[in-house]
């Protein structure tokens, strides 16, 4: 009988297999695969978050404003979905736009720009990337309807929650019952707004790993040792040659918000150093409502009434500011230095004519009544708002003052049909300052604008612009709508 001979394999062959299975181990790496494949280098910190969410099922990421945090997130979800057999990635974030437009905008940039060919199919006008067949994918979902986050069940998904400080706890609820295989994950990733939420609870309870990242970990700060010291003091200047990464946070916007807000803000702790924020129960308004609103701006249609809002400076540093209401939507804020009566009393004419409407608040304390009388002379009755009067309920509300600023309030809660606001940090921090009190009849009492401007180094004209903007001329409905918030305990 003759002998069974063995092929031997080429050495060729043998190296080719040995290469493919170096490089299929490699890809498992989420940096090398990002900057090899997506052509898309990491700074250390992003690359951690990435390693996190390798080796552990769950990754809560509280971050400053700026550090790319979505950015972050997108390459997460490439390098799971394309590393990951029959992989399912569902990313969520409190707004559509922040889905559609921010997330799957940085997903669409990178899948275009790799070194190789990624191969699948990227929907051109949904948020989905679909690998061989479909159940191996990635999808962008909504936050308004928590069934989308039932039913499904593979060992190996990962769910991506991006600024999760504003995902309502229904979608967490639902997220939970999706995280049961072995291979699951999920990463929590954005802006401490809020405390009391589950994002808040990320970081105070077990079961993640947790990342906080403050500007000063950034590396257009480490690069050159910037501390807060230097920002402080002014001197960070000294020691910046150039920006290595300009699309991150910058010393220079840190120094302008340390300038703008002071250190102790909430702003300056969330946006700055990546802190929850010290929220006293004597804050009105959660800094989380005010973001949300800015973040409902652009998107938001506009609508009637069409109203002004009139807050007059009075002398020195402070600002006359001309708030533009159209419906839900404050479109713009209108912001004016050292004009006397007549210049502002022209201009607020000047701006009720661009937006064809009669419908304006002026703050007729002070300076404001000139402006009032100036109006009046022209045939616009009923626009004066003495804020310091009484309001339409004296037993729950201190005086018009409060009323106006609990309506705001409510108009702003996120659970209903909130109204939106433009993007601007010094409307962002006058708001998100107000405090009130409970005076001696047991009424609300909403802190003085000189009381304000003492504690803040400068008067909020924008906020009260932005108040009157949306006060109504006929206030006996404001009893009912907010007696249940007093008597509920929110107040």
């Amino acid at each position: 009988m003759g002998r069974t001979r063995t092929r031997k394999v080429p050495k060729y062959r043998v190296e080719a297999e040995r290469m493919k299975a170096d490089f299929k181990e490699k890809l498992q790496d989420p940096e090398y695969f990002t900057s090899r494949i997506l052509n898309k280098p990491l700074w250390p910190v992003q690359a951690a978050i990435l390693q996190s969410v390798r080796e552990n099922t769950r990754t809560a990421v509280r971050s400053c404003h700026g550090i790319g945090k979505t950015f972050t997130a997108a390459m997460c979800i490439l390098w799971f979905l394309y590393t990951h057999p029959k992989a399912i990635v569902l990313s969520t974030a409190p707004t559509w736009r922040q889905v559609e437009k921010l997330i799957w905008k940085e997903i669409r940039s990178a899948y275009r720009e790799a070194t190789i060919p990624l191969g699948g199919n990227l929907l051109p006008k949904t948020p989905e990337l679909h690998l061989i067949h479909d159940e191996w994918y990635a999808a962008g979902l909504s936050t308004n309807e928590p069934d989308r986050f039932q039913g499904f069940h593979e060992e190996h998904i990962l769910v991506i929650v991006d600024e999760a400080a504003g995902v309502n706890l229904e979608i967490f609820e639902a997220i939970e019952g999706i995280l049961t295989s072995s291979g699951a994950r999920l990463l929590l990733i954005g802006n401490p707004t809020s405390i009391g939420t589950p994002f808040y609870d990320a970081f105070t309870k077990p079961g993640y790993t947790t990342f906080h990242v403050s500007a000063y970990d950034t590396p257009n700060f480490t690069t050159y040792g910037i501390t807060p010291e230097d920002i402080a003091s002014d001197t960070w200047q000294d020691k910046v040659k150039e920006i290595p990464y300009p699309r991150l946070i910058t010393p220079q916007w840190v120094s302008d918000r340390y300038k703008a807000w002071g250190e102790q803000s909430a702003p300056y702790q969330v946006r700055v150093l990546g802190n929850f924020p010290r929220q006293g129960e004597d804050t009105l308004i959660p800094l989380l409502w005010i973001e949300l609103a800015m973040e409902r701006w652009e998107e938001m249609p506009e609508g009637k009434p069409v109203q002004l809002g009139v807050d007059v400076a009075a002398y020195g540093n402070d600002k006359t500011v001309i708030a533009v209401r159209k419906g839900n939507k404050l479109t713009g804020l209108n912001v004016y230095s050292q004009k006397n009566t007549r210049e502002t009393s022209g201009l607020v004419l000047q701006h009720a004519r661009e937006n064809a409407t009669k419908r304006i608040a002026v703050d007729e304390i002070g300076i404001g009544r000139g402006v009032v009388d100036s109006l009046e002379e022209e045939g616009y009755s009923n626009v004066g708002v003495n804020v310091s009067e009484r309001s339409s309920d004296a037993e729950r509300y201190h005086n018009l003052r409060a009323e106006l600023w609990c309506n705001f309030r409510e108009l702003l809660d996120p659970e209903k049909d909130a109204i939106s606001l433009p993007p601007d940090d010094e409307l962002l921090s006058e708001l998100a300052s107000v405090k009130y009190k409970i005076d001696s009849r047991g009424a609300i009492q909403i802190e003085s604008k000189d009381d304000m401007k003492k504690r803040l180094g400068h008067s909020p004209d924008r906020a009260d612009a932005a108040v009157l903007a949306f006060s109504s001329r006929h206030r006996e409905g404001f009893a009912e709508s907010f007696g249940k918030l007093y008597v509920s305990g929110i107040f």
